[in-house]
């Protein structure tokens, strides 16, 4: 683990070594990211069962007059509240996974407590980052969709550049668009990885009715351990960032050196 922060500027970590140093990461920080699990579902949870969304056919839905009437007619208060609860608590999530395993490259050991008043600093600026995020992501997969999922990947690290390296808005997205290009299509397999296995845990453990109380019980525990597994995603996600983050920062300065090793 001292080694560590020397190995992330040294090379490019391949997936299974993101996949396991990450977890390595998990196991030796375990009670402080399973506090930040909780703290980051439990209120989900709790909306989820208190507002339930209700399901409505997609493809029914084919201008925007039926879009427009869908959302003021069928969407329940519950939709809303879910949808900026579970945004805000994403992006302190994502914080707070961000500074502990940045602390972790260190060999510093900084409590879930910290990272999550810490995560406030960076708050607005992230969300505001987000915000034009979205509007990017939902015009691309409005008019375009596979643009749209280009967009996704290029700004996987938007979260982590506006907590690590104190950068928003547009330089955010622009600084992660750089780091991820050259390794476009190692991203799209990490988050194509993520997307299925949470899609498919979704719907084999939490799509439990709640109507009864072994039921609820159930569905309690498996969004739990869905979460948990949510924070270890995020931490390979954080450390993919430190490793093309460190990588080409020795690179620069590397060109930077025989650039000036050739006036001489």
């Amino acid at each position: 683990m001292a080694s560590l922060r020397k190995q992330l500027e040294e090379r490019e970590f391949e997936t299974l070594d993101l996949f396991t140093t990450s977890f390595s990461l998990f196991t030796s920080n375990f009670v402080n990211f399973f506090i930040l699990s909780l703290i980051y579902c439990l209120p989900l949870i709790l909306t989820s069962i208190y507002f339930p969304i209700k399901i409505f056919d997609p493809t029914s839905v084919k201008t925007f007059e039926e879009l427009f009437d869908l959302f003021q007619n069928e969407v329940s208060s519950g939709f809303y509240i879910n949808i900026i609860l579970s945004w805000i608590l994403d992006i302190i999530s994502v914080i707070s996974v961000s500074l502990l395993v940045e602390g972790l490259v260190y060999n510093r050991v900084k409590s879930a407590t910290w990272a999550i008043l810490k995560s406030f600093r960076f708050l607005f600026p992230t969300l505001i980052t987000s915000f034009i995020y979205v509007v990017l992501v939902f015009l691309g997969l409005t008019f375009f969709i596979v643009p749209g999922i280009v967009l996704i990947i290029l700004f996987i690290f938007m979260k982590n550049i506006c907590a690590l390296r104190h950068t928003w808005g547009i330089n955010a997205l622009r600084y992660s668009y750089y780091l991820t290009r050259p390794k476009f299509f190692k991203s799209l397999f990490i988050l194509g990885f993520i997307f299925l296995f949470q899609n498919i845990f979704s719907m084999t453990f939490v799509s439990s009715s709640i109507d009864t109380r072994e039921g609820l019980l159930a569905y309690f525990i498996s969004m739990i351990v869905l979460y948990v597994f949510d924070i270890y995603f995020k931490i390979i996600i954080t450390l993919f960032f430190l490793n093309r983050d460190y990588v080409s920062n020795v690179l620069i300065a590397e060109n930077s050196d025989n650039d000036d090793s050739d006036e001489d």
